[in-house]
């Protein structure tokens, strides 16, 4: 019974089978290359009446559309070329590593800015408050947040001498007038939002990553108003925003290893899908011409996409980088680059390619984000030590 049963199965087929060997393009999210994440997409597709996915034309994406897709898939070459770390040379340099202690135990600073005066301002999650250092005197001032266990997470500078930070738990924007001490707090409208990221663009928009929400929010310092960008893919793990030069929105999906893009005009994403299939990224940075910097934990690189070509181009870390993770770009668009435990630093400078390490005397250092001052300085938090690093560099 199941011989007869499959022949005429396979003749009833035969007009969808015949139709998917026209040119049919199942490369949908435009990356030049169909794979698994093609398939995903048809999937969450399926059942819908999305036109791009209605391989068969008939106004449904439904079962003949998956034999269509099925058939092209099987014809397509999907091998993918893993791109090929590139070898430069590196050096190795000493470097002075200093260390101001919180008087707070237990404090878990976690993010910092440096203001134009040399403060360093950090956010002080354990403590619940927001902590300023002063370098050249080595004093801690502490303001302390009203909402027990709001968690401070993200730290940014704005204008007028205020400090922008993010109550994760608190689900809450704040801002910090730091010649009053006096704070204000905005309520993100969805709720458990889990802020992250802070960034104000050209137009002294505020934006931030709403890392539980899959959504990109903006508030307008001058009207308090928060907007809400929905990521259309779903079950992202957003971080790492950053704003170019146009005030586009760059953002980083962990959970698919991937690059995103927010236009503010019109709040379309872009995704732009990495050649490579074994990424683990951690933090990203933008220089000035626009280029994306982020790290690879997986394989022990430097990756850099360029949005000009869409091109991506790894460099093999030193051997010393076991785990890289945090990242920054300086103002001389010089890349730092540091384990999540922090024992070497490494700078990298991409118009003369090369590595430079430092060996850091603490073994015990354990930093969530760095920076790097005018001057050069760069600074950083260390949770399980519970104090602010300071390491200032030779220059080359």
């Amino acid at each position: 019974m199941r011989k007869k049963v499959i022949p005429a199965m396979l003749v009833a087929l035969m007009p969808i089978l015949g139709y998917a060997q026209s040119n049919v393009d199942i490369d949908f999210d435009d990356n030049g290359v169909v794979d698994f994440r093609d398939f995903l997409a048809f999937v969450r597709a399926y059942g819908s009446n999305q036109a791009r996915y209605d391989l068969h034309r008939d106004g449904m994406v439904d079962f003949k559309d998956y034999l269509i897709f099925v058939d092209v898939y099987g014809r397509q070459d999907t091998s993918v070329v893993e791109p090929v770390a590139e070898q430069v040379d590196e050096r190795e340099a000493l470097a002075q590593v200093g260390f101001f202690a919180l008087s707070t135990p237990n404090s878990h600073p976690n993010d910092l800015a440096i203001d134009p005066r040399g403060y360093v301002w950090f956010t002080d999650m354990g403590a619940n408050a927001i902590g300023r250092l002063d370098p050249r005197t080595g004093a801690f001032q502490s303001i302390s947040l009203s909402t027990p266990g709001a968690r401070p997470h993200s730290i940014v500078l704005g204008n007028r001498g205020r400090v922008w930070f993010s109550e994760i738990v608190a689900n809450r924007i704040g801002r910090l007038d730091t010649f009053s001490d006096e704070v204000q707090t905005f309520t993100i409208p969805t709720p458990g939002s889990r802020p992250t990221s802070l960034r104000f663009d050209a137009h002294g928009m505020l934006w931030f990553i709403e890392s539980h929400a899959d959504q990109i929010g903006r508030l307008d310092p001058a009207t308090e108003r928060i907007d809400e960008f929905s990521i259309s893919e779903q079950d992202v793990d957003l971080s790492g925003l950053q704003i170019d030069e146009d005030g586009q929105i760059w953002f980083v999906d962990r959970a698919r290893d991937q690059l995103g893009r927010l236009n503010p005009a019109n709040g379309r994403v872009t995704i732009f899908s990495l050649p490579d299939s074994s990424l683990e990224l951690g933090q990203m940075g933008l220089d000035s011409d626009g280029r994306v910097w982020f790290t690879d934990a997986n394989l022990r690189r430097l990756g850099m996409f360029d949005p000009a070509n869409e091109q991506t181009r790894f460099f093999l870390l030193p051997e010393k980088m076991r785990s890289p993770s945090v990242l920054h770009v300086d103002l001389n668009d010089r890349v730092w680059i540091g384990d999540r435990l922090l024992k070497w630093l490494v700078s990298f400078d991409f118009q003369d390619p090369k590595f430079t390490v430092y060996e850091l005397s603490d073994e015990g250092i354990m930093t969530e984000n760095l920076r790097v001052d005018r001057t050069g300085v760069v600074w950083f938090v260390d949770s399980a030590g519970n104090r602010i690093g300071r390491i200032e560099t030779p220059n080359f």
